[in-house]
């Protein structure tokens, strides 16, 4: 009782904690704030499940005495008639669907989506999504796309970005614009349609445009543009290249609680095209045995990495396309 009665009278420990572990780099506030709030909320998750086990007990035995003849609600419904073909994982701003009748706000952050459902997403505004087979498919601001099958979507405007997944599992997914169709099997690439033009930027794997009886293909590191003429120009793009960062915002993030920190750097490589550097061979081999505690739903993938680390006593900075981590520096206090 002692303890939790500290807990609860604190300002704010995780504050204490942050300031005290000492930073590679003063964060930018809004950062901050976001990385304060998510640690803060898994410390006080901590604080408060010893005062909920007593009345779990008693609310566990009411709900089997209650349940008797009841039958449990079904999960999400499709917000509109015909096969499930993917579920929301992230919405950020003001994303609309319809089934052909009005456009409506999506309100649940989990719904499933059935094939002929359109969908946009008005200015500032950012959707994931999770399709049939494991893909993550994610709609960047002032998008319009309509579903039409587990392995098929039409884009009218706008930017989306797609990833198989690290097994590239299912068949080749097809994208129909109206600059021309793009078909891939096990790979990560993003596809801005604009009129009859359209911008091809792979991150892995092969992506294939058809338009017409024109056929081109770019592989990892290529982003081909192609305007209304058929006019193609070729460029590079790295996997750690800016361009890529919006698709991190609404990243499906995984569940890390109770797993390895070798796991979150994997997804934290996987989504930023940034691998990871030890100091010492020794700190590597510690990364499969430091296990965390915690939720990143909803957060970036670096910062899931800072508020992670912010329990541990590493640290990390980005040089390049590596994510350089270290022994957390010792700072002696101010006398």
């Amino acid at each position: 009782m002692h303890a939790e009665s500290n807990m609860e009278t604190n300002s704010d420990p995780v504050e204490s904690l942050l300031h005290s572990a000492g930073r590679r780099l003063q964060p930018p506030d809004a950062v901050y704030r976001q990385v304060l709030a998510a640690a803060t909320a898994t410390f006080r998750s901590r604080a408060a499940r010893r005062r909920r086990r007593l009345w779990l007990t008693a609310a566990a035995a009411a709900v089997v005495l209650a349940g008797v003849g009841m039958q449990l609600l079904p999960g999400p419904s499709p917000v509109a008639p015909g096969l499930a073909v993917a579920s929301v994982s992230r919405v950020i701003g003001t994303v609309e669907w319809t089934d052909g009748a009005a456009w409506q706000q999506l309100a649940d952050p989990v719904a499933k989506l059935a094939s002929g459902t359109r969908l946009r997403t008005l200015a500032g505004a950012r959707a994931g999504l999770l399709l049939a087979g494991g893909r993550s498919l994610r709609l960047d601001s002032l998008t319009e796309l309509t579903l039409t099958a587990p392995e098929q979507l039409h884009l009218d405007r706008g930017t989306v970005y797609l990833d198989s997944g690290p097994d590239g599992t299912g068949g080749p997914f097809e994208i129909v614009t109206p600059a021309g169709i793009a078909r891939e099997l096990g790979t990560r690439y993003e596809l801005r349609v604009a009129d009859a033009a359209l911008r091809l930027s792979v991150r892995e794997g092969q992506v294939a445009i058809e338009r017409g009886r024109q056929r081109v293909t770019s592989t990892a590191g290529q982003r081909i543009t192609i305007d209304a003429s058929g006019a193609i120009l070729r460029t590079a793009i790295a996997a750690s290249a800016a361009d890529w960062q919006w698709t991190e915002t609404v990243a499906p993030a995984p569940d890390i609680d109770g797993r390895p920190l070798s796991e979150l750097l994997a997804w934290v490589a996987r989504e930023t095209g940034r691998r990871p550097a030890w100091e010492t061979p020794e700190l590597a081999e510690r990364a499969g045995s430091i296990i965390l505690r915690g939720n990143i739903r909803d957060l970036a993938p670096l910062v899931a990495l800072d508020v992670m680390l912010a329990t541990t006593d590493l640290e990390y900075d980005l040089i390049g396309d590596r994510i350089e981590l270290r022994a957390r520096a010792v700072i002696p206090p101010q006398l």
